[in-house]
């Protein structure tokens, strides 16, 4: 009996044996995917990969076939996996960088037993369009109210003054690129462009090319690729109302202005500013999905003073540009006032009762000063004018009685 089990044993461990060397032998028999290819169709980023099923497998009908595509995604600086039963696929590439694309045949099905075999790689790698030569700095696009976009950038370090930029753009919506409806000048150079609404889809890419030509230097183009509603910025709040309840709490509220921006994909921030007796005091800063705050205490502030900014919420937009603080609006404390009032008109009583003493003490010692200068004065003339005169009066009768 144990040896009939052995037997069985070792019978279906070569079985197992025999099925692995025949996986391994139809697995290498599966080969990879032929004539590669990427073409770009001149959208500034999007390129066209292409390939066909390997002659070997033409006329495959026991098993059915897929790819395994691997692209390098330079935007993310990781490989992106994508499997399809079609010979083509379209991906955005970041044309200044290396283009890097591997395909290999996934096979499955009776002609396997069941098991998915993979052949090795066909990888093609295409090098940039351009790595010699200066291209633009300092590129930036700001998606103002989603009304219009301005997107703008400087010339490059080694760029002569004279040299010229073109922006050339496209997206989905476009059959080929077209060139920049509005430029932006400064000092006569071209330094960015103006997008109107009407040509600016969200959640797509929107790609750009900046091409610069000078007559003296090499210069390369500039690749960006956007997503447009991570670009927007509100219009800032104009209106931030206050209200005190019966409590001594705040009620902050402000007022929307009119744009296209959908309410829903906003939030806020509210900071708050707190002015006493030592002085203004930054106190808290608050983000609220909501277009009111509540529960904000005046105990210990003569007045605070509160602005709002907006932006996109992530509901709606991966990131987004905060919009230019409200202006101040502020509320005091009645309580508060009344006190720092009757403190300030005592102050300038106390105020004009030391200037008035002050000036009275002046007034004594400027006349005492005056009386003791009196015998060098008009009087003390006048009173010598008088004793010349009466001596000469007393020399005349003296004589006339002689």
């Amino acid at each position: 009996m144990l040896k009939s089990k052995t037997w069985r044993l070792a019978a279906i461990l070569m079985l197992i044996s025999d099925w692995s060397q025949c996986i391994k032998s139809e697995e290498s028999t599966v080969d990879p995917p032929e004539n590669i290819g990427i073409d770009d169709p001149g959208h500034l980023g999007p390129l066209y990969i292409h390939w066909t099923a390997p002659a070997s497998l033409t006329n495959l009908t026991a098993c059915s076939m897929r790819y395994h595509l691997e692209y390098f995604n330079t935007y993310q600086s990781r490989w992106t996996v994508i499997r399809t039963v079609r010979t083509w696929y379209r991906a955005q590439f970041d044309l200044e960088k290396e283009v890097r694309v591997r395909i290999s045949t996934l096979l499955k099905g009776a002609c396997t037993n069941g098991t998915e075999l993979k052949s090795p790689f066909t990888e093609m790698v295409l090098p940039p369009n351009n790595t010699v030569g200066s291209r633009v700095q300092g590129f930036g696009c700001v998606f103002y109210q989603k009304e219009f976009m301005e997107c703008t950038w400087e010339t490059g370090l080694e760029e002569p003054t004279q040299s010229q930029h073109s922006l050339y753009f496209w997206h989905q919506e476009m059959e080929k690129a077209e060139e920049c409806p509005q430029y932006i000048h400064s000092n006569g150079v071209r330094t960015g462009c103006k997008f109107t609404e009407e040509s600016l889809p969200e959640f797509s890419d929107f790609n750009i090319c900046i091409n610069s030509s000078s007559p003296k230097v090499v210069l390369r183009s500039a690749f960006f690729s956007l997503q447009i509603q991570n670009y927007v910025k509100p219009a800032a709040i104009e209106t931030v109302h206050l209200e005190a309840s019966p409590d001594r709490r705040l009620q902050v509220q402000w007022d929307l202005p009119n744009e296209r921006i959908p309410r829903h994909c906003l939030e806020y921030e509210v900071e708050a500013r707190e002015e006493g007796v030592g002085g203004q005091q930054l106190l808290q800063r608050n983000i609220t999905n909501e277009m009111t705050l509540t529960s904000l205490s005046m105990d210990g502030a003569q007045r605070k003073c509160f602005r709002v900014r907006s932006r996109m919420h992530h509901y709606c937009a991966d990131r987004g540009f905060w919009s230019d603080w409200s202006r101040w609006s502020c509320h005091s404390d009645t309580e508060s006032d009344v006190v720092v009032g009757c403190a300030v008109v005592i102050g300038i009583i106390i105020s004009m009762l030391i200037l008035s003493l002050f000036g009275w003490a002046l007034w004594r010692k400027w006349k005492a000063r005056e009386g003791e200068m009196m015998p060098f004065g008009p009087l003390h003339k006048l009173m010598e004018c008088s004793k010349g005169l009466s001596a000469r009066s007393h020399f005349i009768k003296t004589r006339d009685n002689q």
